[in-house]
C-alpha cells in the first residue's frame, strides 16, 4: 500500500513539474517564440470600404485578388510595403493585400465593410507601424 501510495504522488509530481515548464514559459511553440517585428515608423492612416465613393468600380476586389475584409485587408504603397506582407498597427495585424492611387509612402489605407465606419475611423497621424515576420 506504501509503495503504491509513493507511486501515485510521483506521478502527480511529475505531472506538476510538466505543467509548470508550460505554465512558467507561457508558449509550447518554438515558432511563436521565433517570430520577429520590425519597426517601419509612424504612418498616417486613412480608412475606406468597397463603396462607388470610396473604391470606384474596384469594390471590395483587392490588388492581390482577394476580397477585402474588415480587420484583416488595408492598402499599402507597394514600393515600401510588400503585398502579402503582416503588419502590425496599434496591437492588430493585418495583411497587406490592396493599392490605392492615393496611399503613397509612410500611408496606410483601412479597409472597412461600411461607410459609415470608414468615416468614423477618419485620419489618423503619428501611428506607429510595424512588420510581423
Amino acid at each position: 500500500m506504501l509503495k503504491s501510495m509513493k507511486k501515485k504522488v510521483m506521478v502527480v509530481a511529475m505531472m506538476f513539474v510538466m505543467a509548470s515548464g508550460f505554465l512558467f514559459t507561457g508558449s509550447t511553440s518554438a515558432k511563436a517564440k521565433s517570430s520577429s517585428v520590425k519597426y517601419l515608423g509612424k504612418y498616417k492612416l486613412t480608412a475606406y470600404c468597397g463603396c462607388k465613393s470610396c473604391s470606384g468600380k474596384w469594390g471590395t476586389r483587392t490588388a492581390s485578388g482577394r476580397q477585402a475584409k474588415q480587420g484583416r485587408t488595408i492598402a499599402v504603397d507597394r514600393r515600401d510595403i510588400k503585398l502579402g506582407s503582416k503588419i502590425r498597427i496599434q496591437g492588430k495585424t493585418y495583411v497587406a493585400e490592396d493599392v490605392g492611387g492615393g496611399v503613397k509612402g509612410k500611408h496606410i489605407d483601412v479597409f472597412f465593410s461600411s461607410h459609415s465606419q470608414t468615416m468614423k475611423f477618419g485620419k489618423k497621424t503619428g501611428v506607429k507601424v510595424y512588420k510581423v515576420n
